[in-house]
């Protein structure tokens, strides 16, 4: 019987031999590594920027307003939002949506609320821009102009990784520019309200004259309650009854619309004795 030998089993299979240790190996994995890490700090980069601009605006005194925002403010936002995807403009947006601000950066005022049910609302019924917007898009923006500020924004946005632009300082992002006021739009404006304001009155002087004719006519509900005094009086008679009568010649029945037919007696008489000869 064999004994049971106390040597390790020993493989049939040669051992690896090391590869050397070559330095431009690890260079290369560092450098991955380094930007695999650089990728990773600019994703937080942008997620604190999202909480940073989400508070925005921080100063919201009265002479700024979401079409002149604040330069500080309007400076942050530009810097910050150069590297954003369209992705992340959504979620700011939704940050901003979930703090209940309107979703454009700039705008101080809350989002619009609407209070009737469903999914869609009807935007200007009975016009010719007239379209059915989905209540949650509505929800989003203060009023029309915050959301094509915001959007104006985003069409100016890069699909591409941040981390490929981070490099790039050319890269700038415009704020919506309002329509500037010029001395003729102010003029034309004036003279629009000036002629509407003629108009207005024009129309309050028609009014008052129609109503002062209905009045005067008794046509409307102040006519109708006037109260006129109306006194119905017998009237009394002071001669006796007489039996009617054709009249004195009696020959009121010749009489057609005031006109009575007279006859010649002697002409008659002298017809008839020529027709009996």
């Amino acid at each position: 019987m064999a004994t049971q030998s106390n040597n390790p089993l020993k493989g049939i299979l040669k051992k690896p031999i090391p590869p050397a240790a070559d330095p431009k190996v690890r260079e290369v994995a560092v450098q991955h590594a380094n930007i695999i890490q650089q990728r990773k700090e600019l994703e937080d980069t942008i997620t604190d920027y999202i909480i940073e601009l989400s508070k925005l605006p921080l100063d919201r005194s009265s002479p700024y307003t979401s079409s002149s925002p604040s330069p500080t403010d309007a400076a942050t936002f530009k810097s910050h939002v150069r590297l954003f995807q369209p992705s992340d403009y959504e979620d700011l947006i939704s940050e901003r949506n979930a703090n209940g601000l309107c979703g454009y950066t700039l705008c101080p005022k809350p989002r619009m609320r609407v209070a009737q049910r469903g999914e869609y609302k009807l935007i200007n019924y009975g016009r010719k821009d007239f379209s059915i917007v989905p209540k949650k898009e509505i929800e989003r923006w203060c009023g029309a102009a915050c959301a094509r500020r915001a959007m104006w924004i985003k069409v100016q946005l890069n699909d591409t990784s941040a981390w490929e632009r981070a490099g790039i300082d050319s890269i700038e992002i415009g704020l919506y520019e309002e329509p500037k006021k010029t001395e003729e739009d102010e003029a034309a404006r004036r003279l629009t309200r000036d002629m509407a304001g003629l108009q207005v009155e024009a129309e309050r002087k028609a009014a008052k004259d129609a109503q002062e004719l209905a009045l005067e006519r008794g046509d409307t509900d102040e006519g109708a309650k006037r109260k006129v005094d109306v006194r119905i009086q017998e009237n009394s008679v002071k001669g006796v009854a007489e039996e009617p009568s054709l009249g004195k010649d009696d020959d009121g029945h010749l009489v057609t619309e005031g006109y009575k037919t007279k006859f010649d007696s002697q002409k008659n008489t002298a017809s008839k004795n020529t027709t009996g000869i």
